[in-house]
């Protein structure tokens, strides 16, 4: 359905790719994935016709109707969020005027319904009225509704005015207008940025009930397995095309680089044995054309290039100072924007030194307030906000980016965050959130948006802290910067409380989950997935530690007492639950981690022992042979034994956390 055939792209110096060949057929589901920079905007933006390439074309079948969702778009007007997203069904909307038209004409016969023109007339409207029903003109109102109430919107908010939404709420009415056209192929740049959980979750069900093609850019992990049918790897090379999601891509390119590595391997043993024998018979006239043959064979070879391993940064937060055992202690807490719009009801909740735990719930449920309330960057009416001992908060949202100097470098911004930290460590944190070389030497001033994010999260980062309040810290982050926060914050000794719209994200960070919800808060121990299967299978735990809301002093006085104290006695067992569970589950995490490392360093050194066995000297020592032979034997024995430790490890400690949830 799509051709694009040797298409090429540069601004200024800078060339972003060259001859990229590449073909869509229909029903695919592309991811289109790359090192930052790579074009991949670029080239969507190419082939939805909004930029022209500087050589090459894109050809598609006659009559293809594209669908384009850029990164940002422009500030809708003042049109209601209803009738803007409706204006997807256009064409729809067109004929129904048709219709509607024809029926007022009908009408104008009265009862003169025997001329030749009426019956004529009516054959034309029943023909108008069958293809709008065919089309879904009936249920096309409760479309709209039901595809902008997926994409988060409350029903009763569709009349308002799209120009009173932030831009990520205008980004999700863009976004329904053009699910809403139902196009024959989609492009989406990064269209999870601006959704919840749960608008993600409705974004992937929609999208894999899609019938059209899909080209889809997104740094979202768990969101590229779940929709993608190939990847397409863009790199200033070309495309390079893979079939299945992006857990299929990553092992189709160590599969690939294993083999290219063989190859190189045996390539350099077969030129070490040719120029072994040129070398020793170059003089010898009898072998002369034995060598001449040789020297033809070296020129005629094509080198196999060395596998470029991917550099892979890692850091660690700074070790956050020493602090009491609670870090943070919310109690009766009430908390809403009017009488009428209360948030909380009485709020009681506890974060405990050492939490890993992520805030989940759908849109409105109050999870950025309940972060506010920790981090204390929102009033209350009722109740108190305690800090435990020694604490140091570190709150990330978006405001973060005003508070950075925007007279200073990016370098010197960094600095700012930890005295005493030596140039190369702030560098290599600066590099793995994709600010280069030169980049650092630029004023704060010039920064993008998305960038100013980034050198406020490098800040975040730096700052000594013990409870970490973090706000959609992903933003902006591709895949590599996102794997290197999550290593950097599951290793963190501190406290984090964090919401996301990266399922993968929270796996890899948080092993603890608040539901929040209707101004409840529901604890769940296990990480995002885990939380999912619970309550798929029914198990929900009684809401923590507060019901929504509780009695006041005019009703039902003698409960409101009794409930205090079942609310003392409920945080106390709570507190004694997750302690009990952590002496349980501390040291099976350990005792798979530690295996894993033991596995680690076996299989780096059988790939040692099989370079050596690989080298064309190896076999000149016979001894030597036997040796490594007899040392590869045995390293394959431990590993055999350490992978069976390994996996009791795992079953022992998925064991106890099932008994844990069953409790």
């Amino acid at each position: 359905m799509l051709w694009i055939q040797d298409l090429s792209k540069s601004f200024g110096p800078q060339t972003l790719f060259e001859h990229v060949q590449w073909q869509v057929n229909p029903g695919q589901r592309v991811g289109l994935i790359g090192p930052n920079g790579a074009g991949k905007s670029t080239l969507i933006k190419i082939v939805a016709g909004m930029i022209e390439p500087d050589h090459g074309q894109v050809n598609q079948i006659k009559g293809l109707k594209l669908g384009y969702l850029p990164q940002e778009v422009a500030e809708l007007g003042g049109n209601s969020i209803r009738s803007e997203a409706s204006k997807g069904l256009a064409s729809l909307w067109k004929l129904k005027a048709e219709v509607d038209s024809l029926a007022t004409k009908l009408a104008s016969y009265g009862s003169n319904t025997e001329s030749l023109e009426y019956n004529e007339l009516l054959n034309v409207y029943g023909t108008a009225q069958a293809r709008f029903e065919q089309e879904g003109g009936f249920e096309a109102e409760s479309k709209v509704e039901q595809i902008l109430c997926g994409l988060g919107f409350r029903v009763e908010q569709l009349d308002n005015r799209c120009d009173t939404l932030s831009g990520g709420w205008q980004m999700r009415v863009v976004l329904a207008r053009l699910l809403l056209q139902s196009p024959d192929l989609l492009l989406l740049d990064e269209p999870t940025n601006h959704l919840d959980l749960e608008s993600v979750g409705w974004l992937k069900h929609f999208l894999n009930t899609f019938e059209g093609s899909l080209i889809l850019i997104s740094h979202d992990r768990w969101f590229l397995n779940q929709i993608c049918t190939h990847i397409a790897e863009l790199t200033q090379e070309g495309v390079g095309l893979f079939t299945g999601h992006f857990e299929d891509y990553l092992r189709q390119v160590e599969q690939q680089n294993e083999l290219l590595e063989r190859q190189r391997k045996n390539q350099a043993k077969k030129t070490a044995n040719l120029e072994r024998f040129i070398e020793r018979f170059r003089y010898k006239a009898s072998k002369a054309k034995q060598v001449q043959s040789r020297v033809k064979l070296l020129e005629k070879m094509q080198t196999v290039q060395e596998v470029q391993e991917t550099q892979t940064i890692h850091f660690q937060l700074t070790e956050p100072p020493k602090c009491g055992r609670t870090v943070m202690t919310l109690e009766g807490i009430e908390q809403g924007y009017s009488t009428e719009q209360v948030i909380y009801r009485g709020l009681d909740v506890k974060v405990e030194r050492g939490q890993h735990l992520a805030l989940v719930g759908p849109n409105g449920a109050g999870k950025s307030t309940l972060l506010k309330l920790l981090a204390g960057a929102t009033d209350y009416r009722k109740g108190f906000r305690e800090l435990g001992h020694l604490v140091k908060p570190y709150y990330f949202a978006q405001h973060q980016t005003e508070a950075l100097n925007l007279e200073w470098t990016v370098l010197q911004e960094a600095q700012s965050a930890q005295e005493g930290a030596s140039i190369t460590h702030i560098r290599s944190i600066l590099g793995a959130f994709l600010f280069d070389a030169e980049d650092v030497k630029k004023k704060v001033a010039v920064l993008s948006g998305g960038e100013k994010n980034r050198l406020a999260l490098v800040k975040m980062l730096l700052t000594p802290s013990n409870l970490l309040l973090l706000d959609e810290p992903t933003n902006h982050l591709d895949m590599g910067s996102r794997a290197v926060l999550a290593q950097a914050l599951r290793a963190y000794e501190g406290a984090v409380v964090l919401i996301s719209h990266d399922r993968y994200f929270i796996d890899e960070v948080c092993d603890e989950v608040w539901e929040v919800n209707t101004g409840r808060v529901t604890p769940f121990l296990g990480n995002y997935s885990h939380y999912l299967e619970c309550v798929q299978q029914g198990k929900r735990p009684m809401p923590f530690p507060l019901s929504a809301v509780a009695p006041t002093q005019s009703t039902l006085p003698s409960q409101t007492v009794h409930k205090k104290v079942d609310r003392k006695e409920e945080r106390r067992r709570n507190a004694e639950r997750r302690e009990a569970r952590s002496k349980i589950v501390k040291p099976l995490k350990k005792k798979v981690e530690k295996a894993e490392a033991e596995i680690q360093r076996i299989e780096e050194r059988l790939a040692e022992l099989e370079a050596l066995q690989c080298a064309s000297d190896h076999y000149d020592n016979p001894e030597e042979v036997v040796r490594v032979a007899k040392e590869a034997s045995d390293k394959q024995a431990l590993l055999e034994s350490v992978m069976t430790e390994w996996e009791e490890a795992e079953l022992e400690l998925a064991q106890a956390l099932e008994n844990f949830d069953q409790e």
